[in-house]
């Protein structure tokens, strides 16, 4: 990370222009999923989530992801912008046989 960059606290938020996109930033662990605020109604309409900003991964996002991805069926949950320890985490946790990475 550049010098002048400093690390984004975790957080989610609907793009305010196409609300089928979940942005997601920071940690997405126990935490950040225990704060998550979007009612139920908001995150049915989700197809793609933003994960550019996301550094890690634990088990308790990945159950976030899944539960998300049984709420949007019939439609596939897309997962945009997975690097570095996230993807490995998610990889290694199996995501890729339920989630499009």
């Amino acid at each position: 990370m550049p010098d002048d960059e400093t690390p984004r606290a975790a957080g989610m938020a609907l793009d305010a222009e196409d609300p089928s996109r979940l942005v997601l930033r920071g940690d997405i662990d126990v935490y950040a999923v225990a704060g998550q605020r979007l009612a139920p109604e908001q995150l049915s309409e989700v197809r793609v989530v933003d994960l550019h900003d996301v550094e890690f991964v634990d088990s308790a996002g990945l159950g976030f992801l899944i539960g998300l991805s049984r709420q949007v069926r019939p439609y596939r949950l897309r997962l945009e912008g997975l690097h570095g320890t996230a993807r490995q985490m998610l990889v290694v946790m199996g995501a890729h046989h339920v989630l499009d990475l």
